[in-house]
């Protein structure tokens, strides 16, 4: 049996209501698929934990994260809750300053036996990857933590540093997707 540890972050306002039926999904899946396990385990982060107790990420959530097979995040950050120099309270940032998820890479296939609205045959063939329109570097949005390199740049406006590392995955550098385009 197939067994992942998921540590959960439910998040502020609406990533806290989404969670719930999140995890109702999951559990059917695992019950359609078989020879599967999804074990999870909550921990509180967020804006609204930073501004009942000053902390928007402990330590043992982060240490837990690290350990598990997947984080499983709901949205965070509360408009009115900043830290103290006046930047937004965004655990989802410090994850990626952490754990150096420099971008949201989208893989594209199309999956046998799922039906594809593209009426090709070729599209069968289908296997690649879609960057995000802006892979700035974590803590871009947050000015009182910017360095040279979390200036957006190039004519996209992608970081240059970050599409490079892609660049360097794709080509055979790393584990990236068989096909994507640079």
């Amino acid at each position: 049996m197939r067994e992942f540890q998921i540590a959960v972050f439910p998040g502020d306002g609406i990533g806290r209501e989404v969670m719930t039926p999140c995890l109702a999904l999951l559990d059917t899946v695992v019950e359609r698929v078989g020879d599967l396990a999804l074990h999870f385990q909550t921990f509180e982060a967020g804006a609204e934990l930073y501004r009942d107790t000053g902390i928007a990420l402990p330590e043992d959530a982060v240490a837990a994260a690290r350990s598990a097979d997947a984080i499983l995040l709901g949205a965070m950050g509360l408009p009115a809750v900043r830290y103290p120099d006046g930047t937004e309270v965004a655990p989802q940032l410090d994850f990626r300053e952490r754990f150096e998820l420099y971008a949201g890479v989208r893989p594209i296939r199309v999956l046998a036996g799922v039906p594809t609205p593209l009426a090709d045959p070729r599209a069968r063939k289908i296997d690649c990857a879609s960057p995000p329109k802006d892979c700035s570097p974590p803590g871009s949005s947050r000015a009182a933590k910017a360095t040279p390199c979390s200036i957006p740049c190039g004519s996209a406006g992608r970081c240059a540093s970050a599409c490079s590392r892609l660049r360097s995955i794709w080509r055979g550098g790393g584990n990236g997707p068989a096909g994507a385009a640079t």
